[in-house]
């Protein structure tokens, strides 16, 4: 358990002091793989994948989010007693919480990392979409493993 909190403290702690320097020190653009993936700041008042909405909107959305993903957790990962899930599943919510934090103090999140063609993003979002990605593939296979 000490090692899981440490885990949280430290990522949330990564996360919000890489913004903190890219919002100080990122002045220029800077290519760190070819011109595909690029350090680049930006300062985003939209929601994921710079998706344009008002920041109220923005901010009862992710509440309504929240307040679902534990209602599921709890309703029926919880039931599953996998600890990876449950490392996911935490994860996903304290990234989303700095994220969100920062949203509410800024109205914005800073954003630095860039993949060509796609979008500029920062540490949280890249945390929460890999164990995202980890919480459905792992839960899908183990409601169907268990349903099947």
């Amino acid at each position: 358990m000490r090692i899981f909190v440490a885990t949280i403290i430290l990522s949330v702690f990564v996360d919000l002091y890489s913004k903190f320097l890219a919002s100080d020190y990122l002045i220029n653009e800077t290519n760190l793989i070819w011109d595909f993936v690029f350090l680049k700041l930006i300062e985003n008042p939209w929601i994921a994948f710079s998706i344009l909405m008002p920041p109220i909107i923005i901010k009862i959305l992710t509440i309504i989010l929240i307040i679902w993903i534990f209602y599921y957790y709890y309703t029926d990962i919880r039931k599953l007693n996998l600890p990876l899930l449950d490392v996911a599943f935490w994860l996903i919510i304290w990234w989303a919480m700095a994220n969100w934090y920062e949203r509410i103090i800024n109205e914005k999140v800073i954003d630095f990392i860039g993949v060509k063609w796609f979008s500029i993003f920062n540490l949280a979002d890249s945390f929460i979409t890999i164990w995202a990605i980890i919480f459905v593939l792992f839960s899908l296979s183990h409601i169907l493993k268990k349903n099947g």
